[in-house]
């Protein structure tokens, strides 16, 4: 196992670090240096195929939008239709 010889700086703010602090905290028995360093460790950005799904599932919803708009904007006609086919006939 390797010593840590090097140091990473990291601007935070005061509310920020006692987060950070807290849930170091309650991770267990280590630092919050080390819970820090394990978390960013850990983290991995989306890769890009994430990043395709993600696009494929909002350009459906944007489509699934469209549609529902579309029917709604039906429903409303239909209505109105018929809210003055009856008024007509209650008249």
């Amino acid at each position: 196992m390797s010593l840590a010889n090097q140091r990473l700086i990291v601007p935070i703010t005061a509310g920020d670090k006692e987060l950070v602090e807290r849930k170091a905290a309650k991770a267990g028995k280590i630092s919050t240096a080390e819970f820090v360093r394990r978390a960013a460790l850990a983290y991995e950005p989306a890769d890009e195929a994430a990043l395709l799904e993600l696009r494929a599932l909002l350009d459906g919803f944007e489509d699934f939008h469209a549609a529902t708009l579309k029917e709604l904007d039906r429903a409303d006609a239909a209505l109105d239709a018929a809210l003055t086919h009856f008024g007509r006939k209650a008249g």
